[in-house]
């Protein structure tokens, strides 16, 4: 006897449109990969590439572009020659309260006094512009200097005999006077008053000059 197997239509219909949704999210699912490998591969050579061209730099740097030179910190010298010696008279304070001899009264010492011999050759600390020369009564023959950053140096107590002019470009290590053998705070004897301003606030000059301390060693 024959044995004959019947189908129902409807569920052959279900079967099969269930299998067409299936292959459908299959094919779906495979372009959605395929893309995202290709935006991974895309960023993999785009940060290669910058890699490549900033020289294996970190984020910290700054890189101005090709032309420009990357930013790299203001690092002063001392304002003598490496075989003079000096004392630190007085250091940087903001706070600590020091008698000032040529005003006349106690207050913060923002800039670093430093005993030399008179007619000691004064450097200039940095690369920078002459913007300013000034002959005061109380603190002697002052030389500014305009660095780049913001930051601009003072050199107080040289002497009236300069080796150069307002406007002019020095650069660091170049003589810029000697110290005054006359100085207003007697008692200290020859000494250079030094102070470093940045945005035109008085800065501590040891966060700029390394070695910058009580005695020259």
């Amino acid at each position: 006897m024959e044995t004959r197997k019947y189908t129902n239509p409807q569920q052959q219909t279900a079967t099969v449109r269930q299998s067409t949704q299936m292959e459908r999210s299959r094919r779906n699912a495979i372009g959605v990969s395929a893309v995202l490998m290709v935006m991974m591969l895309t960023l993999a050579v785009v940060f290669t590439t910058l890699a490549i061209n900033t020289g294996g730099r970190t984020s910290g740097d700054i890189d101005l572009g090709p032309d420009e030179p990357v930013w790299v910190p203001v690092v002063m010298s001392i304002p003598f020659g490496s075989t003079v010696s000096f004392d630190i008279i007085k250091g940087y304070s903001e706070t600590e309260l020091q008698w000032n001899e040529t005003a006349g009264g106690w207050g913060g010492n923002r800039s670093v006094k430093i005993a030399v011999g008179a007619g000691t050759p004064v450097l200039a600390t940095y690369d920078g512009t002459i913007t300013n020369i000034v002959n005061d009564a109380l603190e002697g023959t002052i030389v500014e200097i305009t660095h780049r950053d913001g930051l601009v140096t003072r050199y107080l107590g040289l002497s009236s005999n300069l080796n150069v002019t307002r406007g002019q470009t020095v650069t660091r290590g170049q003589q810029i006077g000697t110290v005054s053998g006359r100085p207003v705070d007697h008692k200290d004897g020859a000494h250079v008053k030094l102070e470093v301003l940045q945005n035109g606030r008085k800065v501590n000059p040891g966060d700029f000059i390394p070695n910058l301390d009580s005695s020259n060693k």
